[in-house]
């Protein structure tokens, strides 16, 4: 088969003003949940087939339009597949055979439609599965994931690229290096107009090591930004060790002390689930949720979900005008017949969408959420001897 790519080209990459953002935004609620992986050392109430349903009612209950999940291995993302059915969930696993625990995004198939997405590896090759080398010769303890969304709102036509990861838990160097990377991939959409969200657990705290500040030299801090005093427990990390709610040190209490007293605040776990999102992008509300397994002193995982309602501006970049499709053959050209390019993206058929192509195309359009192209019959040649 002849292969074909599709080069998104943004038609004006000058990023939005904050008086734009006002005037036209959509909302969405983000979710980030570290899921704790199945584990046989978690037994009775904390292993994962004992409290999996009452996880995703949780999750539903929070009415989340776009998750990012951590520590899910491949039997974890058959089940929250089945348990939350109005989701589509994808993203790889750690390893090259797709195995070990990886970084899904979730996201709402009711507000939503997938334009673009995918799994790469925070490394100096992230593009190859289970690679953890770094910059500098350092190597990541396991290989860490961060997996993408590129999404559209069905109603607003608003565009917001949801990035979802997990970085290293035993070298500080090693999280630095890999926010570095997750932050890169974050940002190529940040400067060309579109919104952007990164979620994850960083396993630090605010003001250790450099990791978050990594971040925040070029993302904003949602629990920082919030138009509304943040609610709920400071720390994210509850390593099973329950609390009243009651006896729980709360984001307002602990963030009207000093930042580097804030890190001191750890009883029995501490902060390391963040949100961070583009410059653009306004946040009403964010909330830490502790709640537990119904009639039992016991969470649901061993972190607490953490939430955020955010504004995201929908007239960006990406649909102010016409998108510019390209069409460019990466092997020579074999003949006529009928091409798709963008297998299980789902687009959208949208009129924003303009196709640039070459001569040997002889149309192109969208067709099932997929972009096709039908190449030209070769001509007929006849030689004369």
């Amino acid at each position: 088969m002849n292969k074909a790519i599709a080069t998104f080209a943004l038609v004006a990459a000058a990023a939005l003003s904050a008086s734009a953002a006002d005037d036209a935004t959509f909302a969405v609620r983000a979710l980030s949940y570290n899921v704790r992986l199945k584990t046989s050392n978690d037994t009775g109430a904390k292993s994962w087939d004992s409290r999996k349903a009452a996880l995703c009612d949780f999750v539903k209950d929070m009415d989340p339009d776009v998750i990012g999940f951590q520590e899910v291995d491949p039997p974890q993302m058959t089940d929250l597949k089945s348990l939350l059915p109005d989701y589509e969930i994808f993203g790889k696993h750690r390893t090259s055979d797709n195995k070990m625990r990886g970084t899904p995004v979730a996201y709402k198939k009711s507000r939503f439609s997938l334009l673009d997405g995918g799994t790469f590896w925070l490394s100096t090759t992230p593009d190859t599965p289970g690679s953890r080398g770094l910059p500098g010769g350092k190597t990541g303890t396991d290989p860490e994931t961060c997996s993408w969304a590129l999404l559209i709102d069905r109603n607003t036509r608003g565009v917001l690229c949801f990035f979802n990861t997990h970085l290293d838990y035993k070298q500080s160097d090693c999280r630095r290096l890999q926010m570095e990377i997750a932050v890169e991939r974050t940002m190529r959409y940040a400067n060309a107009g579109v919104p952007a969200v990164l979620v994850g657990d960083m396993n630090c705290y605010e003001s250790t090591e450099g990791t978050i500040q990594a971040a925040t030299n070029f993302l904003k801090y949602a629990l920082y930004e919030s138009a509304t005093t943040p609610t709920g427990p400071w720390r994210t990390y509850n390593g099973w060790k329950w609390h009243d709610s009651s006896e729980e040190e709360s984001c307002a209490d602990v963030m009207s002390l000093p930042p580097t007293e804030q890190d001191g605040h750890r009883t029995d776990g501490g902060r390391c689930d963040y949100i961070f999102i583009s410059r653009d992008i306004a946040v009403d509300a964010h909330a830490t949720r502790n709640d537990s397994q119904p009639g039992k002193q016991q969470y649901p995982s061993d972190h607490f979900a953490i939430l955020a309602d955010l504004r995201v501006p929908c007239e960006n970049d990406l649909f102010s005008g016409k998108v510019k499709v390209e069409i460019d053959k990466t092997v020579p050209y074999a003949g006529h017949g009928r091409y798709v390019l963008t297998q299980g993206a789902n687009l959208v058929n949208d009129e924003n969408l303009e196709f640039v192509l070459p001569n040997w195309v002889e149309r192109a359009a969208i067709e099932d959420g997929e972009i096709v192209i039908y190449t030209k019959p070769e001509p007929l040649k006849i030689i004369l001897r």
